[in-house]
């Protein structure tokens, strides 16, 4: 039985099976054509692995903060599967993902910054905007990567959620001001 793990909230495209001891990968840059590669994507790395839809136990999903249209494309395809699967979805933060996939162990930021401010997130507090970051001086920024394991992992140690009230957290003042 595998997790199906989607993350379309930037540029990169990143689907992946997890079976509990590995994660195999596609990964894909893709400025403004996730609805193009994704499905697809997905339909490849199902059939070059011999995986069927009925092998799909649930579903890993980043929603955000990240880019509008690329967000409402992954959320959509994974909230669409859950629900036809009949299998639990699990939201995880961008940011949150970010600390997750880094190997330190404390006073660790997670940033995305837009023209007007900072989505935030350390392991104290949860995401978060904000216009200044002055005050988090102390605080390693962490690298803005996933680790699919890693980030699978944490999300089987949360609540998953009802595939209709899955909601993304949209980064609307980078959009807006491109």
């Amino acid at each position: 039985m595998y997790t199906l793990f989607l993350d379309t909230h930037g540029s990169e495209i990143i689907v992946s099976l997890y079976n509990g001891v590995k994660s195999i990968e596609k990964r894909q840059e893709s400025e403004y054509s996730h609805a193009k590669f994704l499905v697809p994507m997905i339909e490849s790395i199902m059939k070059e692995n011999n995986v069927s839809f009925e092998n799909i136990k649930d579903i890993v999903v980043i929603n955000g903060p990240g880019s509008f249209t690329g967000l409402r494309i992954g959320l959509s395809v994974a909230k669409v599967m859950a629900y036809s699967l009949r299998v639990p979805i699990t939201t995880v933060s961008t940011l949150k993902a970010y600390l997750i996939s880094d190997e330190g162990d404390d006073m660790r930021l997670a940033v995305i910054q837009d023209n007007k401010g900072f989505y935030i997130c350390t392991d104290e507090y949860v995401d978060e905007y904000v216009e200044d970051i002055s005050s988090y001086n102390e605080y390693r920024r962490v690298p803005q990567m996933i680790d699919v394991s890693k980030v699978v992992q944490y999300a089987k140690s949360i609540k998953d959620t009802n595939a209709h009230l899955v909601r993304a957290n949209y980064v609307k003042k980078i959009e807006a001001e491109k």
